[in-house]
Formats: C-alpha cells, structure tokens, sequence
C-alpha cells in the first residue's frame, strides 16, 4: 500500500455505456425512477446473461479503481438499480408491483417506492451479500469493502401499507434482523471492510438519537475488532449532476450527532465535505473513530485540484490526527462522466500521498 492518508470510495460507479440495468443515475431526473423500469428489465433478460453482464462490468470497475490507486474499492453496486432497492428485493413481503408514492427526504424527493405488505424476512434461507462480495474480491487482492443501506435509510426510502408496522421503530428491529444475518454472514467469509449506508440519520436526527444510531450498532452484532466497520452519512444525493437547488440535509446535525456515534462502536464515519464545507472544529467531536472525510463532490462537474484537495485536509489535520483520517468522494460516484471521475480520483490519490 502507497504511503500517506488511506483512500477509499463510498459505493456506487458509473456503469458502462450498453450496460442494460436501468439505475436511478442514469434518469435525466432522479425523481422519474420507478421500480418498474427494473422489473421490466428483470423479465427481459435471462439470470445467467445478467450474472455475466455483472461480472464484466464489475471487473472494469475494481481494475480502474487499483489502477488509480485507491486503497480500499468497492465493486461500483453495478448489479444494483439503486443502494436502497436491491437490497429490499431480498426480502419477503417488500412488494415492487405494489407501489406508494413517497415524498421523502424532507421533501426533496417524490418516487413511487416499494411497499411493505407483512413481516419482513430474507428472501433466501441462505445470506446473499456474501455472494456478491465474494465474487468481486476474486476480481483483485485490494480489500473490496461492501455497502449496506442501513434501517433508517430502507425506512425513509420506502414505504409500509396501511401502516402495517405499528411504528417505525418496529420496523426498523426487523430490518436489524435482515441486515445483521447479511453482515454476520460477510464477517465469516473474511471480508474485512463493511459500510453501512444512513444519510436519513442526517435529516432525522431525533429518530438516530432516539433509537436509530442504537440499531445501526446492532446491524454490526456479533462482528470482531478484525472488521473496520463503517457508517457512512453524506448530506443527500442531488436528482441530477449539477443541480444547484437540491436540498441537502443541514451539515450542522453532524455536530448534534457526533458524540453518539463516536461511542456507538463504529471504527470509522463517513461525512460529506466537498459539497458543502463544515466547520472542522466537528472532527474534534470524534475522539475515538476514524472520519472518512468527503473531499471530491460527486454531483458536481467541476474537478478538485490537488492543492485545493491538499489544503483542506491540512486543515482538517488541524482538528484530528492523520492516523484517524481517511479520504474519499463524498458519496458514490453514479452520477459523474468517466473522465470526470477519473480526473477526481486521481487528484484524491495524490493529494493523500503528499501526507506521507
């Protein structure tokens, strides 16, 4: 491994131009998704020509990210529509031919979402993560770090009929079951980097204060000191690259969130700083976790220069130790042209090497 800061990347990658599987990214506007679009998709094509389209487009995805010299990669989510719903697929009682309309994230977002119709459970009697993860860790020797989306995040990203969870805190304990099997299942199978996915935690604070940082931690139950597990609260995906409108999420909740997930027994929290810059008087908050810090957006055109990716986190060295600090995108990097991305990713890279 390169010397200087520890690079890594959120989740999602571009997919490949003629890549069949439609994907929230790749709308002209987030908001025209619909489930649908996949499970048309899923009557169109065979398992076994899938699994192989996967595959390729996964391959090119982990050897750019090694080329580039990224640390710790992921395998891009190329078999995912998006980083909520594939996941809810592989679960009983999530219905996709049953749809709600859902306005969500505070109001920044309206979709027609899956709809939970009795109790939830693995689809399968087997976890299939695992599966997933260790198809792509054949791909490489650099760690492939897996992302889950995280019970609040599944919650306001869907929706339940007629209310049929007595209450969202219900719903969320089984989701924990659900997740807790997947991740137990990873840990087992050796993979050593795990993140689970909760920006709704950003837009609900009370709710992660009340209970929902508690079930986060238990999503990770049973997993050793020998997995670096991740929680990963970005601000919110715009609809579309360079919007300027979108409502993020208030970046000062970090601040009222910090000290509970510093002691909730996470080793690292992901937090969004290229998009919107924080107040880095927040990294002294986090006593004993490592911060991943945003430093490229991941909806905007305009590309970070190395100084410019260098002095904010000599900044930000001001405020937390280099052995705690990791460097990343602020979230996945779906919506960015190849070259975009690439160029990003490249000054991220070398930028970390100047902090050897």
């Amino acid at each position: 491994m390169a010397s200087g800061l520890t690079t890594t990347v959120i989740g999602s990658y571009p997919k490949p131009p003629g890549f069949p599987c439609p994907d929230w990214f790749r709308v002209a506007n987030g908001n025209d998704y619909t489930p649908k679009m996949y499970n048309d998709f899923c009557q169109s094509i065979t398992k076994e020509e899938f699994e192989h389209t996967v595959k390729q487009a996964t391959k090119e995805c982990i050897a750019e990210q090694v080329k580039l010299g990224i640390n710790i990669i992921t395998d891009g989510e190329m078999a995912r529509e998006n980083y909520v719903f594939h996941f809810c697929r592989k679960l009983k009682n999530y219905s996709f031919d049953n749809l709600t309309h859902k306005v969500y994230r505070n109001g920044a977002c309206h979709m027609d979402v899956p709809t939970v119709i009795g109790p939830l459970e693995p689809l399968e009697s087997e976890p299939w993560c695992v599966k997933e993860w260790l198809a792509s860790q054949a791909l490489t020797t650099t760690p492939v770090k897996i992302t889950i989306p995280g019970p609040m995040t599944i919650i306001g990203t869907t929706a339940s009929k007629n209310g049929y969870y007595k209450s969202d805190k219900d719903w969320s304990l089984d989701l924990v079951k659900c997740i807790n099997r997947e991740i137990r299942a990873l840990a087992d199978a050796g993979c050593k980097y795990i993140q689970l996915d909760e920006p709704v935690m950003v837009r609900q604070p009370a709710v992660a204060l009340d209970y929902g940082i508690d079930h986060a931690t238990q999503c990770f139950e049973g997993v050793g000191s020998d997995v670096e597990k991740t929680i990963h609260l970005c601000c919110g995906y715009p609809l579309y690259l360079d919007q300027v409108d979108y409502m993020k999420a208030d970046r000062q909740v970090y601040f009222d969130l910090a000290e509970k997930l510093d002691n909730a027994g996470f080793d690292a929290v992901s937090l969004e700083d290229a998009h919107q810059h924080n107040d880095l008087k927040l990294l002294e908050k986090f006593k004993k976790v490592k911060i991943i810090l945003g430093v490229v957006a991941i909806a905007k055109s305009s590309i970070e220069t190395v100084d410019e990716i260098k002095k904010r986190v000599q900044l930000a060295l001001e405020h937390i130790p280099a052995s705690r600090l990791m460097l990343a995108p602020d979230c996945g990097l779906g919506f960015l042209p190849k070259d975009i991305l690439q160029s990003k990713l490249e000054n991220m890279v070398t930028a970390a090497r100047l902090f050897a």
